[in-house]
């Protein structure tokens, strides 16, 4: 299941038209950076202008005018599934819960892009990485060590002066096991 850049936006364009904001959070982030042509993943909204969990109802409501189906992610936040462009895409909604967390640093600085003409925000690759080795799960291991290889490769570009200082913004028992994680899966800090 895979969709076009322009796919991307009009999706971030008409979700923001309805009220919905954020910055892109999953593994679009380094797809965008390496370049692909077609996206493959979900699009993980980090929202900024409404709550998943209290604004469910508005949610349901732009998903409903957008002719989207509504579901739920792993954490019990809205996904909705879309046909856009004859292309479907899925888009999780996400904000600060449980163990789900970004520092809101993180957030204020993402970097901003514009596709099609459609500004679109999202983490910073070091960021990124970060978070997936914060999650240590066997998938996000298996896509660090990926990144490491597309790093390696010169495919993309992630600063590890700001993984090294972004470090502190967890906890330090987090960031030893941030930085012992990201040190297994082949990057140099």
């Amino acid at each position: 299941m895979g969709y076009s850049k322009s796919t991307l936006a009009l999706a971030i364009n008409k979700l923001r038209s309805h009220g919905i904001d954020g910055v892109i959070v999953g593994s679009t982030v380094i797809m965008l950076r390496i370049g692909v042509k077609e996206l493959e993943d979900d699009i993980d909204l980090f929202t900024t202008s409404v709550s998943p969990i209290f604004d469910e109802d508005l949610i349901r409501d732009v998903a409903n005018t957008l002719g989207c189906f509504i579901g739920q992610t792993e954490w019990g936040t809205p996904q909705l599934r879309c046909v856009l462009n004859s292309d479907e895409v899925v888009i999780e909604l996400y904000e600060n819960m449980y163990d789900f967390y970004i520092p809101q640093q993180m957030i204020r600085e993402a970097i901003s892009i514009r596709i099609e003409g459609v500004g679109i925000r999202l983490l910073k690759p070091g960021d990124y990485i970060i978070l997936k080795a914060k999650a240590g799960r066997e998938k996000d291991i298996e896509d660090l060590r990926a990144i490491a290889g597309l790093i390696k490769s010169s495919k993309v570009r992630i600063s590890m002066e700001l993984v090294k200082d972004r470090l502190k913004l967890f906890e330090e028992y987090e960031a030893k096991l941030i930085r012992k994680r990201l040190k297994e899966c082949g990057f140099k800090l």
